[in-house]
């Protein structure tokens, strides 16, 4: 397994489950899980530009560290862990993505 997490991987462990991260988009529920296969615009695990815009305004509305450099370029798993245990010590731990990343 690569310590690198796609953009996508990035944004289930920090905001929400694949099924969640389709609604936050303004999109069906199962429209995330497309998002794991790439397509003639954009590279495996790449959001859609639309996508992107909306995770980014989810986010600054929930203090959740994503940043447009997350979804360009993804990130490693140590920064995404050293991002969840920030958001632990200020309190969000009730978000998704934090309780996915404990089940794991």
């Amino acid at each position: 397994m690569s310590s690198h997490l796609t953009p996508l991987e990035v944004c289930e462990r920090l905001v929400a489950p694949l099924k969640e991260l389709g609604k936050i988009a303004g999109q069906n529920e199962k429209a995330a899980y497309a998002w794991r296969n790439g397509s003639q615009w954009r590279d495996p695990g790449d959001l859609p530009p639309r996508a992107n815009r909306k995770m980014l305004k989810f986010c600054r509305r929930h203090d959740i560290p994503l940043t447009a450099e997350h979804l360009i370029w993804g990130a490693s798993i140590e920064e995404v862990h050293a991002l969840l245990d920030q958001m632990r010590a200020q309190g969000l731990a009730k978000l998704p993505g934090l309780n996915k990343l404990a089940a794991e």
